[in-house]
Parts: structure tokens; sequence; C-alpha cells
């Protein structure tokens, strides 16, 4: 099916940039635009920048841009009418959809079809869970038993898996879905000479949600005891879920983590339904892996806080600070609290009530550094060689602290702690900076050596993201001809400001646009330069039909090379200071100068053009193979050459020779 061209506008018109982007990053408001941290690449300061007036978004860094739409296709990775789609069922738009053909359907986005297969186990394993008797009897059950109300398990999408071989199976092979997409979904086992078996049975089901919503994954655990299965089992990873760039509950808690200022992390699912119910939303799962550098940035869209809540047990603590250090190398702020022995945040929420619970980690919180030492000291003792082990242990922790004020704080804290001169810290730490510098400088250096020499110009390592990308593209557009230059000046005015009024004949009621200008001057005028041919001829067919296209068209447009360069015009680093309005200093803006600024781009658009013809009959002319034609050739120059000399003289220029 295809989605109606009515349809698909009243979407992009009504899906709002800031609500959109505002689902996965914290924004923060400068001047008329909002920033923060991009999503798509790895940063500490904020390049990515959204312009509500605009309806688009810009990195500054990676380059990322587009609309809403395209921001859920990247951030997703959906195709085009999926995402379109997630942002109708966000605001509550009908889709109408048209037949397509076979092949079409056939060329359907393979991430799509996991959606599809997942969404529909996420429902079915809810159905098993209230609408048959083994769910009732033993899922629901379970749930009951954790305390897990009705509310609370819809929220979550808990479900069940009915102890059976292949039912799930069959049901979807029935269902239309294909065999090779419910395996690459992770949701049935095929093995050589066997038949295909679902992978998840007689469990209860934990959906694992992206940060849109949207089922990507499945954590399951068993009700029965059997030696020859684990506890949990986890969905595989597949083309949608990649297990260390998500967190369980991030969904549900990306909203009050935003609003609370901070994210609670804590170990297993059922902490996380626990605590959601007993009221404390912000909190997510590691699912009891590892924490990963992208699990951290992807909490850090939301917030620069996290407070890490330990059960009460002294090994899973002292096994899982290493991994903390990633927090602190990626920027964050961390504290810690510890619950009593024997108790995690699911029981002891349960013991002590909502309100408790919150004066428990308000009052018993630490800084992740002080955290670390106290509890690294119960081991040391009073043995001197576990003691300098601790010290250069934490000197470690803290050098991967990207910010110097907090470093120093931190020195200064573990010197007291330690009773030790916090010069002898900071001298230490700028050890570990340097060998990490000369380190860096080794690979650098190794990769050189194995680049191919005529690949090597400059080391991507050298520069960071936002100069590299300078870099690129200062080398293109020394490639560029003048006339490209032109032809691009020409497209950009008609599409940030096409419907912009020059003249007004109030009499007759007619408005003289800049497209009227333009299209007046340049006739039929076709461009060299293949991107910008293409932007002119969909202004020339809107203006030919009496219509020009709102900038909304080009930034919304389903090509992407358009889309992007449409909001390259229209973006900017740079943002004027509130200061300028408050005293009454008006900064001219291009809108105040359009008919100057177009009057000039033409003359310098025809001169460009009369040079690259003068150009070619200058080849002509040697090429010549009598004197006639060389006599014709010689007309042809003489007239172009008055013609360029006129312009240059209404342009202000000097034509040489």
């Amino acid at each position: 099916m295809r989605i109606d061209q009515d349809t698909v506008q009243q979407i992009i018109q009504a899906a709002d940039i800031v609500e959109v982007v505002g689902d996965y990053v914290s924004l923060k408001k400068r001047g008329a635009n909002m920033i923060a941290c991009c999503p798509f690449h790895n940063e500490k300061t904020p390049s990515f920048s959204v312009s509500p007036s605009k309806g688009i978004y810009k990195c500054f860094g990676c380059g990322k841009a587009g609309d809403s739409v395209r921001f859920v296709m990247d951030i997703e990775g959906m195709g085009y009418p999926e995402a379109l789609k997630h942002l109708a069922k966000k605001y509550g738009i009908e889709v109408a959809e048209k037949e397509v053909t076979s092949e079409e359907q056939q060329t359907q986005n393979e991430k799509e079809s996991l959606y599809i297969a997942l969404d529909f186990a996420n429902k079915y394993y809810q159905e098993q869970l209230w609408k048959t008797p083994e769910g009732e009897s033993i899922g629901q059950s379970y749930f009951k038993e954790r305390g897990f109300n009705h509310q609370t398990i819809h929220k979550f999408d808990l479900g069940y898996s009915p102890d059976g071989w292949d039912t799930f199976t069959k049901h979807a092979l029935k269902s239309g879905f294909a065999l090779d997409i419910l395996e690459k979904a992770g949701l049935t086992i095929i093995k050589e000479g066997k038949d295909p078996i679902d992978r998840f049975r007689g469990r209860v089901i934990f959906p694992i949600h992206n940060v849109a919503g949207k089922a990507i994954a499945f954590g399951a655990r068993i009700l029965k005891k059997d030696p020859n299965s684990p506890k949990y089992l986890n969905s595989p990873e597949t083309a949608v879920y990649h297990k260390s760039f998500i967190v369980y509950g991030i969904a549900q808690a990306k909203n009050p983590i935003r609003q609370e200022e901070n994210c609670y992390l804590v170990e297993g699912y059922t902490d996380v339904v626990s605590l959601n119910q007993a009221g404390i939303e912000n909190v997510v799962a590691s699912s009891g892996t590892s924490l990963t550098k992208e699990q951290i940035q992807l909490i850090r869209r939301f917030t620069d806080n996290i407070t890490v809540l330990y059960d009460g047990d002294a090994a899973g603590i002292k096994a899982s600070l290493r991994g903390i250090d990633i927090i602190l190398e990626e920027g964050l702020n961390v504290k810690a609290v510890v619950f009593p022995d024997g108790d995690d945040p699911d029981s002891f929420v349960q013991k002590v009530g909502s309100q408790a619970f919150k004066d428990y980690v308000k009052n018993t919180q630490k800084d992740f550094i002080r955290f670390k030492t106290e509890i690294s000291l119960k081991d040391v003792g009073n043995d001197p060689i576990k003691r300098a082990e601790l010290i250069k242990e934490l000197v470690e922790t803290i050098a991967k602290i990207p910010d110097s004020i907090k470093r120093s704080v931190f020195y200064k804290e573990v010197a007291s702690l330690l009773s030790i001169d916090e010069h002898i810290l900071i001298t230490e730490g700028n050890k570990i900076f340097q060998r990490k510098a000369q380190e860096s400088e080794k690979d650098r250096q190794r990769q050189q050596r194995t680049q191919p020499v005529s690949d090597i110009n400059i080391s991507v390592q050298e520069l960071p993201p936002t100069q590299f990308q300078d870099l690129i593209e200062v080398n293109q557009e020394k490639e560029r001809s003048i006339l490209s230059y032109h032809e691009e000046e020409c497209v950009r005015l008609l599409v940030c400001y096409g419907s912009n009024v020059l003249e007004r004949n109030v009499i007759d009621n007619i408005d003289f646009t800049l497209t009227d200008y333009i299209f007046n001057e340049i006739k039929d005028m076709q461009f060299a330069t293949p991107s910008y041919g293409k932007i002119l001829n969909i202004c020339r067919e809107f203006h030919q039909r009496g219509q020009i296209p709102e900038t909304l068209y080009f930034t919304s447009h389903q090509d992407n090379e358009i889309q992007i360069q449409a909001i390259n015009w229209l973006s900017s680093p740079y943002v004027l200071s509130e200061s300028w309005e408050k005293y009454e200093i008006y900064v001219p803006v291009e809108a105040d100068k359009l008919a100057d600024m177009a009057y000039s781009n033409i003359l310098r658009l025809k001169k460009s053009r009369f040079e690259t013809e003068m150009a070619k009959l200058e080849v002509e002319l040697i090429e010549a193979e009598s004197y006639e034609v060389q006599e014709q050739v010689l007309i042809k120059m003489m007239q172009l050459k008055e013609v360029i000399k006129k312009i240059a003289k209404l342009l202000g220029t000097v034509v040489q020779g």
C-alpha cells in the first residue's frame, strides 16, 4: 500500500519538529532555535540545531539535516512510509493508502518487515496473557506475586508465551508472515533438518522498546524449574535490536527523566516495572549487561545526571564499578546508592513505599568517586600495597572525566579521604593524559603507514568532526566552476524567498514576486549543475501553473539531496544576540534587500554563462580548419565580449583584455 499524497502533506504539516525531536533528545532554547547534543554522533558540545519556525533540524558537526519525517527515518532506521505512519499515529491522523504493485511490495524495507513482525508478536504475547487459560493461570499469577497491577502490566506491554514448541510460529505463518522474517526478528529458531520452533516457550514476556516505543526485542523469564534452560532468555541481535545501544524502559522513562533532570539506573526488568508502579518513573535498566558507551549516550540525550541504584550485594557492586567509569568518561554526573543487604530496588520499594524510597535515595546517595573510594577502602585495610593500587585506580577513574574543574574537585576529595598529597594525584593524572596522547599519536601514525599513499591527505583524527567536514567542503568547492555558484544562488533565492513580493500593483491587485522576476529574466535557461537544475525545473513547473512552492515543499522533499540542500541554505550556526533587539540595534536581513540581491545575481549568472560560452569559442577558434570558420567564430566572440562588458559595467567590475 502507498500513502495518499494528501495524507502525506497532512502528516508533514502536523508533525511539530520540536515535539518529534524532543521525544529523543533534550532541547534547550537558544534565541529563536533549540539546541542539543547531536543524537547521530558523539559530541559533548551542542552543535545540533532545531528551527521551530522552519520545521527543520541541522547538525553543524556531522551534517545530518532534515524535517520531522527525515529525523524519524534517521534515528529509527525506518523507510519513508514507515516514518510517516509513525508520525501519523503520534498525531492521530488516519492513514489513507493506495494499492502498490507486486514489485513495489517486494522491495519493502526489511527493517519495516521486522518491526511489523515484532509488533505482531508483542500483541500476541499480550493476548496470550489476558485471553487464554494458560496465560491467566500461569502468567498473570506470576505478575500478581510480583505485586504488579493491571495498569502497570499494560503500561509495559507485559505478556506470556505459551508452553508449546511452535505455537507462535504456526500462528504467525498462518497470519501471512514469512518464515525468514520471523527468524531474522529473533522470534523463531530454524535448525537444518528440523522443524522451526518458537524462541520463547512457557515464559512471561518483557518487551524491550526503542525510544519511540516500538517493540524491538523481548526478555523472557522461565516460570518452571528447568536446569537445562536459563532463567532469563533475551532476543538475539537483529537488524533493529542491538543490545549495547538500548536500555530497558527508555520509552516510558524519557519524559520523566527530562522532568526530574536525573535518571535512575538499575539492573533488572522488574526493578524498572516495580519503581514505575510506585510512581518513580525516571528509571531504566541495563538489562544485566555491562554498561556500554552507546547506552550512556542514549541516556545523555535526556539528562546529564545518573544515579546508579545498587542491590545490597557487595560482590555485584565491585564487579560493576569499572563499568561506571564509562559514565564519567562521557561527561555525566554520577551518584550511587546501595540498598541494605538482601534488598534490591524492587523489594525495597515494595517494603517501604514510594516516599520512604525517595527519602532513602536522597539521604544516602554519594558522588561516585567518594562511593568508589569508601567501598574499596573496606578491602584495602592497612595494606600499603593495596592502598597504592587503589590510589592508582582512582586516579585512572578521575582522569576519564573530560571536565578539568570536576577533575580538580575529585582530586581534592580523594586526597582528603586517603590522606595523600593532592599534587601527587594531579601529577599521576597528567602522566595518564600524556600516555593516552602518545598512544593516540602512535595509532594515527600506524593508520597512516597502512593507508595507501594516494589516499593520504590529512588524517581524520587530527581534526574534530566540524573542521573535518569543513575541509571536505573546501576541497569540493575547489573543483566547482564559478557558474555553479551563481546557479546555486539563483535556486537558493527561489527556495528561500520565492513567494516574497518585490512590487505590488495596488490598482490591479497584482503582486510581482521574486519567482516572477527570476523566470522573467532567465526564460527557459537550463542550468549546467544537475542538482541545481533539478530544483530550478521544479520551481519552473510550479510557476508555469501559476504557483510558487513553499519552502516547506523543499525541506520536506522525499529526494534527500534536494532536502539537505534546502536545509543547508536555511541553516546558520550563528545566532544574533537578543541584546541587539534590546538596545534597538537593527540588523538588516536578506529579506530586506532581495531586489538588489536578485538583480545582481541574475547579472552574474548571465555573465558567467557568457564567459563559459566565450571559453568554448576560444577552443573552436583554435580548432577551426578554415579562415571562414575562424571569421565566424571571431564575430561571435566580439559580440559576446561587448555583452560581457555591458554586464560588467552594471556590476561595477572590470573585464580584462
